[in-house]
């Protein structure tokens, strides 16, 4: 299946006003995909090589998989998932360092009382 994004104009990309669009080879499997241009002056793609490519052919040899995104896209689109990625801490829950402290108090507290009680039972018995 070629997966071009508008059935009537195959192999032509879906926002013909952006230069770099990604494609994949349909002989390979698509294993490998390619970042090839778009030049909407005279309906071609071009590759890095300088060769260029008929929307006709390019929908014959490649099946289209999006627009390449700027350095700018991609840090949005990164911040984004990242934001969505984190959730929001609990209210009810306690920060590590905290947490950690609480413990701490609460050993130090056991030991002590069991030291008060150990001293009181050795006064009773001698």
């Amino acid at each position: 299946m070629n997966a071009w994004p508008d059935a009537t104009r195959p192999g032509e990309p879906a926002d013909a006003t952006r230069p770099w669009h990604w494609l994949a080879r349909l002989d390979d499997g698509g294993q490998a995909p390619l970042p090839l241009g778009w030049n909407p002056a005279v309906r071609q793609w071009l590759s890095w090589d300088g060769s260029a490519l008929a929307p006709a052919e390019a929908a014959r040899r490649f099946r289209y998989l999006g627009p390449a995104l700027t350095p700018a896209e991609v840090a949005a689109e990164t911040a984004e998932a990242e934001a969505a990625a984190l959730p929001a801490q609990p209210v009810d829950m306690v920060p590590k360092r905290d947490a950690i402290r609480n413990h701490l108090l609460i050993f130090v507290g056991s030991v002590v009382a069991t030291l008060f009680l150990a001293e009181k039972i050795v006064q009773w018995r001698g």
